[in-house]
């Protein structure tokens, strides 16, 4: 069956007004593809490999700077030490990060643009959660006023969705707490806007919290050469209006559909559901969207401090536990020395006891040889056996 053809408007993007949820999700399919196409025939990329690159010839293919010079075997250097930091600030060992390090991180720009709190039309102001597929959330964003598209999609993978979906059931947690406490959590995102496609993704795939595929190896060296801010305008808005109960409420059922139910938990027959024209609307009355990103920072901040000292307790508690090992360890060698002694000691002392007993025999035989030579003697004398012994 052929496809559908979209219309488009006069900048010929797509018109995505209007749309049924189904058709934008379709649209965007197509909109992600044409991206992957353009990628492919990206140039100027700064790949892995050209980081690591000697020849200064190579790097006149990188264009050239914001300020006009060339690039610089202590511009790869640079971005590598970047790079290495961004990992071990987002601990990329571990899928996704929690909503308070999205928006404590997020620049202040990106956070006052989600709010709709900028003059220049660079604000955005409504999100509609279409479609949750196993778990992965898919959001429409209304592009802002100065915008040459009609909207965006942004796309969440909840990355504790199976630990919370255990636990429903749970008589110590209710549903809303599960659905609060995921929305919290750990995550991982995608948008198909500029701003995450040219400053962020690259970001998010180095910290681990990037929806894959498409993954970014390539550095954003013009860009976002510093690798400042986490998330676009449209994934801080989105993740915002998650924290609401109105959408949180679709999580828990969700969760709740999930855990009853017999087919595998990534089952897409089984775990797709597009939300309806009546429940958009119940959707839409989400109210939540001003991300508080000075409360947010501090809340976070203070997180980070209690991490540390835990750590450093922790490590504390490592270094007194070392201590004692090597303490018992002291005592263990001690204390076989002197099992080893007392061995010896006792061995000696068998040796002695025997060496005694084989001396008092030898004396005993002696004497008696001696008495037997005596009584032969007198024998020839002629006295009898019995005046001999006597």
């Amino acid at each position: 069956m052929p496809s559908p053809d979209f219309d488009r408007n006069e900048n010929g993007r797509y018109a995505t007004h209007g749309l049924s949820a189904t058709d934008f999700l379709k649209v965007f399919r197509r909109i992600r593809k044409t991206q992957r196409d353009n990628r492919q025939r990206a140039r100027r990329t700064l790949t892995p490999a050209m980081m690591r690159n000697k020849d200064l010839e190579k790097f006149l293919e990188l264009g050239k700077k914001k300020d006009g010079t060339l690039f610089t075997p202590e511009d790869m250097k640079r971005f590598i030490q970047s790079r290495k930091g961004h990992r071990n600030q987002f601990n990329s060992d571990v899928a996704g990060i929690t909503y308070a390090q999205l928006v404590a991180q997020s620049t202040k720009i990106d956070v006052k643009r989600a709010n709709n709190s900028v003059d220049d039309g660079s604000g955005i102001k409504k999100a509609m959660f279409i479609r949750l597929q196993h778990n992965t959330a898919f959001v429409k964003v209304e592009a802002s006023d100065i915008s040459i598209d009609d909207h965006h999609m942004v796309r969440v993978r909840f990355e504790e969705w199976d630990r919370y979906v255990e636990d429903v059931g749970d008589e110590k947690a209710s549903l809303a707490t599960l659905a609060r406490q995921l929305a919290a959590g750990r995550v991982s995102f995608d948008c198909d806007c500029g701003r995450h496609q040219y400053w962020y993704r690259y970001m998010a795939t180095a910290g681990n919290y990037a929806l894959k595929p498409p993954a970014e190896y390539a550095f954003p060296k013009v860009r976002n050469p510093d690798l400042t801010g986490v998330a676009c305008k449209h994934v801080v808005h989105t993740m915002t209006r998650f924290q609401s109960m109105t959408w949180q409420r679709q999580l828990g059922q969700q969760l709740k559909k999930a855990a009853d139910q017999v087919a595998f938990g990534d089952d897409k027959t089984k775990t797709t559901k597009t939300f309806t024209d009546q429940e958009q609307k119940a959707l839409a009355r989400n109210r939540n969207v001003q991300t508080d990103h000075e409360k947010v920072r501090a809340e976070f901040a203070r997180y980070q401090a209690a991490q540390k000292a835990m750590a450093k307790k922790q490590e504390t508690s490592k270094d007194e536990i070392e201590r004692l090992r090597k303490q018992a360890a002291r005592a263990r060698n001690a204390t076989a020395k002197k099992a080893a002694a007392l061995k010896l000691a006792l061995a000696r002392n068998k040796q002695l006891e025997q060496e005694r007993d084989d001396a008092k025999k030898l004396v005993a035989e002696q004497l008696r040889l001696k008495k037997e030579g005596f009584k032969d003697a007198m024998k020839l004398t002629g006295m009898t056996d019995k005046q001999a012994e006597e």
